[in-house]
Formats: structure tokens, C-alpha cells, sequence
């Protein structure tokens, strides 16, 4: 592939990504994108074969950003719980420095030919996969509290997730330092402790002390 046909594809790659966070997939042309690129429509078919398999091309780079560490990281000789922390942390400083990108993965991954969705939620269910048995095995060593690994990973990811809404890389903190705050938040949940909170669970129910402050 020629150096210049390499820069062209990234170009165009680049504004699908612009404007399918801005327009969405369905109401973003060809011509839309011959137009930003300042080129005949026809010349676009030099590059992709549809629009269809441009959104491919975003989401499989989307995938590929987000999932390829998970299997180095779980093979690795460390913890649970480290692997957890790094995990995750990888997670969302990936999230928070692939914005538009994410964005449009996250909006427009059901738009899809099927086959090809099939094998997104295969790659996407892989990655969960790894990330429930880090959780899973934590919970044997005695690393995690005893929970429900699937809500807990549902918990974990959504909000790890959402950071594509308000992160904004103007903002007081860097990625790397929010990230980190979030991890903390979740292995202090998950890890295990033997200090007692102030109210107790019965049948579902929170029952406060009487002499606690409301």
C-alpha cells in the first residue's frame, strides 16, 4: 500500500468518525463524506467497498483498542485484584483518550450487517468474559467480597463507560487521574474487608441505627 493511499484512508477513517458522532451512522451519505474530504463520491469506493464496511473498519479498531491487552494482562503472574486495577484502569484511560471514536461504537454498533454484528458482540463477550473470571477468581482467593460477578462487571463497565459523556480533555484532571479515582472506587467496594458498615441489610431493607444522623 502506497504512502499516500495509507494517509487517505486515515483521513477518511478520521472524518467517518467525526461525522458519525455528529450526524449518526444512518443520516451520514457518501456524499456527506466525499464532501468533508473535499473529493468526488465515486473515489470513495477506491477506499471502502461501502459505508457499511467503514463502520466496520471504526468498530474493529474500537474493539481492537479496547481488548487487546485483556488476555496478556489475565495470562500474567500477579493477582486478582492487580489484574483487576489494571485492567480496568487501561479500560478507562482508553475510553477517556478514544472519545469520538467510543462514542460512535458505543451509539452505532447495532447498525451493523449482521454478520458482522455477530462477530463485534462475540469479540465484545470475549472481553467481558476475561474480565468476570479475573472478578470470579478474586472472589476464590478471598481478594473480593462475595458478589454476583456478572452485576458487578455490569456495574463496573457502565459506569467506566459513561466517562464518553462528561470527560472532557479541557477538564481539571487527566484521564490517567481519573481513572484511577474510579478504580478506587470500585476495588474498595470489591475488596474484601472486615469492618462493619453502619446500617445492616434485612430482607432488602436498610436498617439504620437510632442514632444515626439521616
Amino acid at each position: 500500500m502506497s504512502e499516500r493511499k495509507s494517509s487517505r484512508e486515515d483521513e477518511l477513517l478520521e472524518t467517518a468518525i467525526r461525522l458519525f458522532k455528529e450526524k449518526g451512522f444512518h443520516n451520514t451519505s457518501m456524499q456527506d463524506l466525499a464532501d468533508a474530504l473535499g473529493m468526488q463520491k465515486g473515489s470513495l469506493y477506491y477506499y471502502i467497498d461501502s459505508k457499511e464496511e467503514l463502520l466496520w473498519q471504526l468498530l474493529e479498531r474500537a474493539m481492537r483498542v479496547m481488548t487487546v491487552q485483556i488476555d496478556e494482562i489475565y495470562a500474567a503472574e500477579m493477582s486478582p485484584q492487580m489484574k483487576l486495577r489494571l485492567a480496568l484502569q487501561k479500560h478507562a484511560v482508553t475510553m477517556m483518550e478514544n472519545l469520538d471514536l467510543i462514542s460512535v461504537y458505543l451509539q452505532e454498533y447495532r447498525s451493523l450487517p449482521p454478520e458482522r454484528l455477530k462477530e463485534a458482540l462475540n469479540i465484545r463477550k470475549h472481553y467481558e468474559k476475561v474480565l468476570m473470571q479475573i472478578i470470579r477468581d478474586g472472589i476464590q482467593a478471598g481478594e473480593f467480597r462475595a458478589v454476583d460477578e456478572k452485576m458487578a462487571l455490569f456495574g463496573i463497565l457502565g459506569m467506566l463507560n459513561w466517562t464518553h459523556q462528561w470527560f472532557s480533555p479541557q477538564g481539571k484532571l487527566t484521564a490517567q487521574e481519573i481513572a484511577d479515582l474510579l478504580i478506587d472506587l470500585v476495588m474498595n467496594g470489591l475488596n474484601k474487608r472486615n469492618d462493619t458498615t453502619p446500617s445492616k441489610l434485612n430482607h432488602g431493607r436498610a436498617v439504620w441505627d437510632s442514632t444515626s444522623t439521616p
